[in-house]
This record gives structure tokens, sequence and C-alpha cells, in this order.
């Protein structure tokens, strides 16, 4: 008997949904006998074969198999089918990288090992359409055609923010012909949401895409002290309009415009954690606190070949104004609440040059960037402990700080191939920015000003620049495997304090990426496996470094650090329909150097990082409309502290999706944390004792589509 063939679906299955990207779901135990039948004929070959990835998070269109580094990318169709809605969810599938999540919109990413905090600057840049987004892990995944995540230093062609990676999202473009598209979902805790998207051509020339998407949720949260079960509440609303302009056959335009206005009205998400009970139905706080932000973006695409050669400019406008009071003692009593109002305004544009000929042995990218932003923040944390059962009224602390910052950079990259076999490719940028900030801290009360907090005003600047080089060797031992070696450099920029040591400055923080690796395919392209290894150098750490009475933090360059690990994603396409992955992250991270007055952390664990992430899934699809996918993710366990005595547990998620899919309709059930894994996104330290924000628990869905 020939197992393939009946394994194998009728052309007219494959041709039908392999155009919407077909894959599907089967037991891995099963994959090895797959692969060991007979030779299929070229037709079903063809039908089998895994589609060439194309990216362009290197600013050049290339095919991912031939990039040295290590790479991964979530298209649109893998999206749907694994119901990921927001940049979060796309961690389920990204080995090594770890997502923070403390509430609404306030989550921070590490990559390897390198992560930020709630105080300093990202490290993770996120990019939409070539353009940086502030706060872009809380933005909704919509109307996207791929994202693209890039592991380790990517300083050359990125620059500052970018030492742990990038995350590159890609927007869908506009159609010659007329086309929409209409989703309604409903889900558990009352969640509601509803999207549309339309796109096509005005007078034969102009391409216009609309996109919109509305959502609502009441949250998973309970809180004892009112009876409210909508803690963690949020609505949002989310735009995106796209002109596309074809001027001539060499000049092209592209204007985007991109809206986002989220609401968390019940913003209290904390419980403490020695209490008996579910996690999520123990919020017990007299204040629920709310979270608004207004995200506008503009940007101008504009690109001119000629020759061989193309011309890039990229304008791009931002504008971000957030407000967020919340009940940061977790207690039905008036002892600690934060208020943080920031409006930040950016400006940026990029120039680039680039050879567009691929068929010769040398081609090359030049460019030059520019940034002014403006960033005002008032914080207030009004405080009650210390004057409880006395009398005496509460107090605030309060500051308020203008940052300015002024940047600047030119990069280049180029790559040689000698003999068609072996490629060097090598870049430097030099990246210099000014910051500027003016602050203040008025008053604060006779309690606080005994405990040190006086009146503080002034004004300072600093200026930072780096070199950011980067060398990569790829060798194509055959056309279907590569393996690789690249060295790259990263910075995180500096700041300045503006709560505790109010106006301060800490420097920027360096890393270097040593990185090998090995891209290949086999069975005719029917199963990828791509691998890397990597260290990584750390310094001039920046750090939150606890105030002498332990209730505050600021920043400081205090340590010294490395990383060190692996990463594997294998993916398969067994038989027609059927797609399987999978995915682990290593990380080994430790600080090196770091000590706090007689406190000594060498060789202790860098916190907010997983030593193991891995994951495991499918999706099927067959002739007759039926779909089905699994996805399993797994999270090692998390050191909350420097001294590695509190860490937040290992946790493993299972997500499923089932429905049909019609011709012009689609209809699915879907289930998150299918087990109802009990976990935390999050855990603080309250004053000695322990408090975390609760994982999604089981929460079911169903969503219905129309296509015209």
């Amino acid at each position: 008997m020939n197992i393939q063939k009946l394994f194998t679906l009728p052309r007219r299955a494959v041709n039908k949904r392999l155009s919407r990207g077909g894959h599907g779901l089967y037991l891995w135990t099963l994959l090895l006998s797959f692969f060991l039948v007979g030779p299929a004929p070229a037709e079903e070959k063809t039908a089998l074969e895994m589609e060439t990835i194309r990216v362009t998070a290197e600013k050049r269109e290339g095919n991912i198999q031939e990039i040295p580094g290590s790479i991964s990318v979530v298209s649109d169709v893998q999206l749907d089918d694994l119901k990921m809605d927001e940049i979060k969810d796309i961690s389920f599938l990204v080995p090594n990288l770890y997502i923070t999540d403390t509430g609404a919109d306030q989550s921070f990413a590490s990559m390897r090992g390198i992560g930020a905090s709630m105080a300093g600057a990202p490290t993770v840049g996120i990019y939409v359409d070539d353009v940086y987004t502030p706060f872009g892990l809380d933005l909704a995944l919509m109307d996207v055609a791929r994202v693209e995540v890039l592991r380790g230093p990517q300083g050359t062609l990125y620059g500052r923010n970018s030492e742990a990676g990038i995350i590159n999202i890609i927007s869908k473009k506009t159609t010659d012909h007329w086309t929409g598209k209409a989703v309604a979902d409903i889900g558990t805790f009352d969640s509601y949401k509803a999207s549309g998207v339309l796109s096509g051509t005005l007078a034969g020339k102009l391409g216009v895409r609309a996109a919109l998407q509305y959502f609502e949720s009441d949250g998973w949260f309970e809180n004892q002290w009112n009876g409210s079960d909508e803690g963690g509440r949020k609505e949002a609303f989310n735009g995106r309009l796209h002109f596309s302009l074809p001027a001539s056959e060499q000049l092209h335009f592209q204007l985007i415009y991109d809206l986002c206005r989220r609401d968390n009205p019940h913003y209290a998400n904390f419980a403490f954690l020695d209490q008996p009970g579910e996690l999520r139905e123990n919020l017990n706080v007299d204040t629920m606190g709310e979270a608004k932000k207004d995200i506008d973006t503009l940007s101008l695409r504009g690109q001119y070949d000629f020759g061989r050669n193309r011309l890039v400019s990229i304008t791009s406008f931002d504008r971000v104004t957030a407000t967020a009071s919340n009940d940061i003692d977790f207690m039905p009593v008036e002892l600690m609440n934060l208020s943080v109002v920031q409006e930040i305004e950016t400006f940026s544009q990029e120039f680039r040059l680039m050879s567009t000929d691929d068929t010769g042995p040398f081609t090359w990218l030049m460019g030059a960037f520019f940034l002014h932003e403006n960033r005002d923040e008032t914080l207030g944390m009004w405080m009650n402990f210390m004057n409880m059962g006395m009398g005496i009224p509460g107090e605030s602390l309060d500051s308020q700080s203008a940052f300015t910052t002024t940047g600047g950079a030119i990069f280049g990259e180029a790559t040689y191939a000698f003999a068609d076999r072996l490629y060097l490719t090598l870049g430097l940028r030099y990246d210099r920015e000014e910051q500027d900030v003016d602050y203040h801290r008025p008053s604060s009360g006779p309690i606080l000003s005994m405990m040190g907090y006086a009146p503080v005003r002034g004004a300072t600047d600093d200026t930072h620049d780096a070199w950011l080089p980067k060398i990569a060797l790829r060798y194509t031992v055959t056309d279907a495997v590569s393996p690789y070696l690249s060295v790259s450099r990263g910075f995180r920029s500096g700041g300045y304090n503006i709560v505790e040591n109010l106006g301060s400055a800490f420097a920027p923080e360096f890393t270097w990426n040593y990185e090998a690796g090995i891209k290949a395919a086999f069975l005719d392209n029917r199963l990828q496996c791509n691998a890397a290894v990597f260290y990584i150098d750390w310094t001039d750490m920046q750090v939150e470094v606890p105030t002498a009475g332990g209730t505050a933090f600021y920043m400081n360059n205090a340590a010294e650090a490395s990383t060190r690990g692996a990463e594997l994603e294998v993916s398969a396409r067994p038989m027609a329909g059927v797609n399987l992955f999978a995915g682990m992250g290593y990380t080994q991270a430790e600080y090196d150097d770091y000590r706090v007055g007689a406190n000594m952390y060498n060789g202790n664990t860098i916190i907010d990082t997983p030593e193991m992430t891995f994951y495991l899934g499918g999706i099927y699809r067959h002739e007759w409309g039926f779909f089905a996918s699994l996805l399993y993710r797994y999270v090692g366990a998390v050191t909350i502290d420097v001294a590695n005595t509190h860490e937040q547990d290992a946790y493993g998620l299972l997500n499923g999706k089932i429905g049909y899919e019609g011709d012009a309709f689609d209809l699915y059930l879907y289930a998150r944390n299918l087990f109802d894994e009990a976990y935390t996104t999050r855990q603080v330290n309250v004053q000695g004792v322990w408090a975390g924000r609760a994982g999604e628990p089981l929460s079911v869905g169903a969503n219905l589509s129309f296509r015209f």
C-alpha cells in the first residue's frame, strides 16, 4: 500500500486550502512515518513544499533562510488560525521572547535575557511599517500581513533601544480590486469585538485600504471590596487608513494613519499571593483605578527607483497622551495611590539608498536618520501609610519633568558573495543623541519633607553617542543548508530619574552579541530547521537600585552581566493540509558584577528571564472546510528579585480553535488556557508582602467572519 497516497488530500483540496495558507494538525509522534514513505509525484511535491518566507526586517526584502541571524516570522494566516489578537500573543511562537504583562498598557519585553523595566527605555524595539512605536507591546494586531522578530542586537540598522532585538510589524497593502472582510467575536467575561476591512483602488490608480476594530471586555478580576467583577475592564478602538499612489513607474508614495484609543476604567489587577482561593478573585482595593491612552501616528513613505538603485524616504509624526491612576497598596484602605500623565510627540525622518540588483556579488545599503521628541511627564504618589491613627492627612509626592531628545545617525551595510557560496556582511552605525530635561518637585508636606523629599527644581542635559558595528559570515553548503556566524553591538538609551534622585542621569548600556547558527531545509523543503547559539556580554547595565528605606527605586548603571543560550525552530508539512511546528529557547542570564551596598549579587540570575521556553502546535484543514488548531506554550520559572529569594512559577498554556471555512464565510469556536492553568504574569513586593497579577483563566468564544 502506498501510505503517502493514502494520507494525501486530492489536488483540488490543495489548491483551495493552500491558497489560504494550508496547514494542519496531526500528532508529532506520526511525523517520522509521513517522511519515510516513498517519493511523491512532482505535482504533489510542489503542493507539499513550504512557502518561501520573505522578510523586510533588515530594511531590504530577503529570504529568511538566507539571512545570517535568528529570526521568527508569524504570518497573517497564523495570526488568524492561532487566535493571536495582540502583539503580546506572538510570544507563543517566538523562542526566548518573554513579555511581562503588568496590566493595562504596562507591558515590557525581554529577549535572550536582555530585559527592560518599568522605569527605563525599552530593549526590544517595536516598529510598524518602518516607524518606531512607543507602547507598541499593547497594540492590537489589526489587518497585519506578518510579524517579524529579530533576536539579538540590531543596532546597525535600528540604533537605540534595539539591543535585545526588534519586533517588526508589516500591515497589509492596498489591493487592485475591491475586497473586504467583516468579523464579529464574542467570548467569556462579556468580551465583544467587531472589525472590518475594505480595500480597493480609486480612479484606477489611488490604492485605499481602511481597517477599523472595536473591542470591549469586563476582564477576569473580581474585587472583594465592592463585589465588582469588572476588574481589568478594557475598551479599545483601533483604526488604520492606508493610501498608496504610484506616481510613475519609478516613483511610489504610501501614506498611513494609525489611530488607537484605549480605556481601562477598572485598572486594578493585583492581589496578595498569601490569600486563600483564586488569585484573580482576591482583589481587595478601595480604588479600582483607570488607564487611558490615545496614540496617533502619521507616516509618509516615498520610494524612487533609478537604474539599479532605490531611494527611500520615511517621514513620521507620532503623538501619545496617556493617563493612569492606580491603588498600589492593593488593600481596601487609603494608603498609596499613584497617578501618571504623559504627553509625547515624536518626529522622525529616515533616508535610505540601496542597491536593487541581487544578481551580482555585491549588495549595499546606506542611510541617515533624524529624531526629535518632546515628552512631558507628571507623577503623583499620594501616601498615607505613615500617618494612620495620628490624625494627620495624607501627603502627595509629585514631580513634573519635561524631556527633549534630539538624535541623529548615519549607517551602512554591505554584503559581498565570494564564489556564490561565502557571504560576508559588514555594517556600521554612528548614533548620537542629546537629552535635555527640566524637572520640578514642589513642597510635599511635613512628613515627606522630614524623610528627605525637599522641593527640587533644576535643568540638565547630556549627550550620548555610540559606534555600532556588525559582521556576519554565511556559507552555503547546499541550496538548502546554510550555517552562519555573526557579531553585533547594541545599546539602550540613557535617561534621567524622575521620582527618586530626581534629575540624576544614568548612562546608556551596551551589549556585544556573538552568535552561530544554521538554517536548513530537508525532504524537498517539507521540513525546515533553524538553530542558533549565542553569548552576550552586557556592560554598564541599567538596574533599578532600591533607596535606603527600600520604598522606591531609581535607575543606575550598577552592573555587568552576560547571557548565553540557544534557540531551535522546526516546521514541517508531512502531508497536504497539515502543518506542524515547534520551537525551544534556552537562556542562562547572570549578573557578573553587581553590588548594592554590602550585598553582592554576582552569579545570581537576572530578573524577568525564564531559563526555558518552548512551544508545540499544529494546524489542520480539510477539503470540506473543517479546520482545527492547537498550540501549547511552556514558560519556565522567572526570578523576581535580584537576591534570587523569590520566583514566579513555571506554567504551560494550551489554546485551541476549531471551525468551518466556506467560500465567503468562516465560523470558529476557540478556547484559551484549555486546562485552566493558574499562573501569574507579574509579581511585586509590597513592603515585604508579595502580590501578583493572575493570568487569563479558561476562556472560550465564537468568531464569525464574512469576505466579499
